[in-house]
């Protein structure tokens, strides 16, 4: 059987993690051949659905309603040759808004931010990520934690006490007041922590478990309340997200916001570019400085990913203790090397929590509750 074949991205939905594909159009199907995967995937014509066309040089985005959250991008020059061989159904239907007004300011805008998309490329989703109202990133922040994570919060009284503590130091070394939300979560198998839109911060089991010491738990947080600083939650989702739900968004469109939110529920699909990892290495270091705690706790904590990766490597293509989100970020060889270099090393420094404090943190999980 003949067909015609093109090379696309593609993502799974349990990863953040792009796949390189090759895309083979069939009478009825779309087969997707990802590299390491003996299974191809069968996408029905009649299945698919266009999530967002192509603006040059921007790809498509589509999905299938028999898996909604896996993603193809399709480049603009390979968008025509697929785009004769969808049905109608396939693509989002247009509707008016009877508010004249509010349609006005949103075709003007439309235009300019496609235009600019244009000219500008990618860099301006991450700059609109900034144009999203507080109020709409807490909603997405909030409806997207309650929806990703099953296991039970941890809120034992004293241990909850001390985490408030270590946020509040590390918080007075930020340039703007970010309203927290930080949780702990039940699952000591997960050595990991996740940062969401509109100060919501999520951090597993793991890491108190595996943490030696309070300085690496608070160098851990301090990295993610600084990608929360820097809006890099938000950019990551407007880089996903594509034109449409992003204007929805800046207009409160309540549909826009649930679906951002369903997306941003994939926690791993918010996944950092290097430059921003970089920078909250940075930035979280920053903070611990300013609060007095010592930096070198995150390059340890660091050490201990790394001996991980030597003991487990991704051969397999996972992590046997963390999420693929390690997987997207730099190498961390090179960030405990850049951390080591920005630690001064001749501070005499506070402990974060005394040895009381910690112990409580440690036990946060003797009492639990469900997340919700």
């Amino acid at each position: 059987m003949s067909s015609i074949s093109f090379e696309a991205r593609f993502f799974d939905g349990e990863t953040a993690k792009p796949h390189r594909a090759v895309v083979e159009l069939y009478r009825t199907v779309l087969r997707i051949k990802t590299d390491g995967d003996s299974q191809p995937k069968d996408w029905l014509y009649k299945d698919i659905k266009v999530l967002e066309q192509p603006v040059p040089p921007l790809p498509a985005r589509l999905t299938s309603v028999q898996n909604s959250d896996m993603r193809l991008y399709v480049e603009p020059e390979d968008w025509t040759t697929l785009k004769t061989r969808l049905p109608k159904t396939a693509f989002p239907r247009v509707t008016l808004s009877t508010n004249w007004k509010s349609l006005l300011g949103y075709t003007g805008l439309s235009i300019a931010f496609v235009l600019g998309t244009v000219f500008l490329g990618p860099k301006l989703f991450e700059q609109a990520g900034g144009l999203i109202p507080q109020e709409t990133e807490m909603q997405i922040g909030k409806m997207a934690i309650e929806s990703s994570i099953d296991d039970p919060v941890c809120v034992a009284p004293q241990g909850q006490a001390a985490l408030e503590k270590m946020v509040h130091s590390l918080k007075q070394g930020m340039s703007r007041d970010i309203p927290f939300n930080v949780r702990v979560i039940s699952d000591d198998e997960m050595l990991n922590a996740l940062a969401a839109p509109g100060g919501y911060l999520v951090i597993f089991s793991g890491i108190l478990k595996n943490a030696d010491t309070a300085k690496e738990v608070a160098g851990v947080l301090a990295h993610e309340m600084a990608h929360i600083e820097m809006n890099h939650p938000m950019k990551s989702l407007m880089r996903n997200l594509g034109v449409t739900l992003t204007l929805q968004m800046m207009f409160g469109d309540a549909r826009a916001i649930g679906n951002a939110a369903h997306f941003a529920g994939m926690m791993n699909q918010l996944h950092y570019s290097r430059e921003d990892e970089m920078e909250a290495d940075a930035i979280g270091q920053a903070l611990l400085e300013k609060a007095n705690i010592d930096p070198a706790g995150l390059s340890l904590f660091f050490e201990r990913i790394r001996q991980e990766e030597t003991a487990y490597g991704d051969h397999d293509g996972h992590w046997s203790h963390f999420e693929e989100y390690f997987s997207t970020h730099p190498q961390t060889e090179k960030r405990i090397n850049q951390l080591k270099l920005n630690e001064s090393g001749s501070q005499t420094y506070q402990k974060v929590l005394n040895d009381s404090e910690w112990q409580a943190l440690k036990a946060i999980c003797s009492k639990q509750t469900d997340f919700k």
